[in-house]
Formats: C-alpha cells, sequence, structure tokens
C-alpha cells in the first residue's frame, strides 16, 4: 500500500524538499489580534511577520494548526495510508489535533500515523526527510517508524538568543530578569530535552553562547558524521558564517539553513540560532 508524509510547519522542512519529495505541509496559525488569525506561510509571508513584530511592535501568539486542517491534509495526499510527522507534543498541541484528525478521516478509509518527533525545527524535520527517502525507497510503514526511532534517540538540538526582551515579552522570563541579563550581556544556551527546550548553561556574549553550542554538539556527535541544520530567526548572513563554523569544528555530511518561522520567532525573537542535527552510525 503507498504511503503519504505529512508535516507541520514548525518543523521547517526546506520548501525544496517537500517539493521534491511531494510532502503537504499543514501551517500553525499566527495571530495579531482577535480578527487576525494568519497561516504561516499562506496568509502571511515571513517579510509581513517581521515587518508587524520588529518593526511596529505588534507582539503576536502562534497556535497549533486545527484538526480541520490536519484531515484536509490527509485527504489531499490522495493515499489510503499517511505518516504524519508534528512537532513535539510537549510544546505544542499540534500532535493532538492530528491524531484529533486521525480519527475523522478513520470513517473514510484513511488510515493515518501520527509520529511525535519530541523536537521542533529541523531537529524534527530530519525525521520527514528520512521517512521521505525511504517512503520513494518503497520500505514499510513499520521499518520507517522503527528507523525514526533510532534517529530521534541520536538527534541533538541546542540554540541561543541575541537578547532576553523577546523572552520577556512572551512571558517566559521576567522584565526584571531580562533587563539585568542584557546589562550583563548574558546569552542562554537552551537544549531539547526529552520534547522540551531547557536551558542548560549562560554565556556572556554572543560568540560565546554560540561557540559553546558548537562544542555541545561535538560531544553529543561523539566524533561521529553528521547532519546538520543551522535554524535562525532573521539573520540569514550571521546564519551562513555560523554554518561555515561548524563545518569547521564537525564532520558534516548534509547540511540545510532554515528560516526558524512565527512559532519560535515570536518567543525568542530575531536573532535566535541554533543547530539541529543527528549523528550517523
Amino acid at each position: 500500500m503507498a504511503l503519504g508524509l505529512v508535516c507541520d510547519s514548525s518543523l521547517n522542512v526546506p520548501e525544496s524538499v517537500l517539493e521534491e519529495y511531494g510532502i503537504i505541509e499543514v501551517p500553525a496559525l499566527v495571530i495579531f489580534g482577535p480578527d487576525e488569525v494568519y497561516r504561516n506561510k499562506v496568509d502571511i509571508s515571513i517579510d509581513e511577520f517581521y515587518h508587524r513584530f520588529v518593526d511596529l511592535g505588534q507582539q503576536p501568539t502562534t497556535s497549533q494548526p486545527t484538526p480541520a486542517q490536519f484531515a484536509e491534509a490527509y485527504r489531499q495526499v490522495g493515499q489510503e495510508q499517511v505518516l504524519c510527522i508534528t512537532v513535539s507534543s510537549k510544546l505544542s498541541g499540534t500532535y493532538n489535533s492530528a491524531v484529533q484528525a486521525a480519527k475523522l478521516v478513520a470513517e473514510e478509509g484513511i488510515q493515518v500515523t501520527v509520529w511525535d518527533t519530541l523536537f521542533a525545527s529541523m531537529g524534527g524535520g530530519w525525521q520527514v526527510l528520512h521517512a521521505a527517502r525511504r517512503i520513494r525507497e518503497g520500505a514499510s510503514l513499520t521499518d520507517i517508524l522503527a528507523e525514526l526511532e533510532q534517529i530521534r534517540s541520536r538527534t541533538f538540538a541546542f540554540l541561543t538568543v541575541d537578547t532576553l526582551t523577546y523572552l520577556a515579552r512572551a512571558g517566559r522570563v521576567s522584565t526584571a530578569r531580562a533587563r539585568v541579563g542584557n546589562m550583563l550581556n548574558i546569552r542562554p544556551v537552551m537544549e531539547f530535552r526529552d520534547g522540551f527546550i531547557e536551558v542548560i548553561k549562560q554565556e556572556r556574549g554572543r560568540r560565546r553562547s554560540k561557540r559553546a553550542i558548537i562544542k555541545l554538539a561535538q560531544a553529543r556527535a561523539g566524533g561521529h558524521p553528521v547532519r546538520l541544520a543551522v535554524a535562525h530567526t532573521n539573520i540569514p548572513d550571521e546564519a551562513a558564517e555560523f554554518m561555515q563554523e561548524c563545518k569547521q569544528a564537525l564532520d558534516v555530511r548534509e547540511s540545510y539553513i532554515v528560516e526558524l518561522g512565527p512559532v519560535l520567532a515570536a518567543i525568542g525573537g530575531p536573532g535566535l540560532i541554533g543547530v539541529a542535527g543527528y549523528w550517523l552510525e
């Protein structure tokens, strides 16, 4: 039985990959007010998002795709069997929306398996890419799920922000803590652990925080080659430079630079940067 593939936009799968493998992406929702709800990359571009968020100072919120959005994506695939891969269920209600939608279309003869990546951005995006390649090769759903579990266990993701201001605006840290942290040039380094994002250390300054990320990635890779993505919010030039630094420190066999988009940008603000990848056996 042919297998279709669906993912959500918070995994930041590159457009080239979505197009090459015919992956259906379900967009998260970006909210600027009670009457201003937009589908990420569909109703609002990333440029317009940053204009309103940064230039105009409008604080957005985000929401998971609805079950109806997922159900429509499952139908759009055009297959009786679908694999849906989502952002961590511990960070978003996206996984639950996907599961609810699977129940809706079951009556139509569409069998949907929902996979929780336990990551966001390319931490989960790499799992989507692997599944797409294996589907093209004709692998069974059982084999693909077993392989995704192995990849998930070898995946790492670290990130840092350029300022604490946006974390405070999003309610993730107190305004007082953000003010003091900015005065002292403190930059938190965060890691995805068991589906959550946790602050694991703090560094003085941007350069040190990025250097810490590379060292953490080296430790996690353990000398193995890696597939690696640099993810960022609205700093493409710095992201390209950071990728070169990563390639000097790690044996990178495949790489992407991706824009994180509204969901994490609304929390961390412009200037957020990180890596997400997994080591190869």
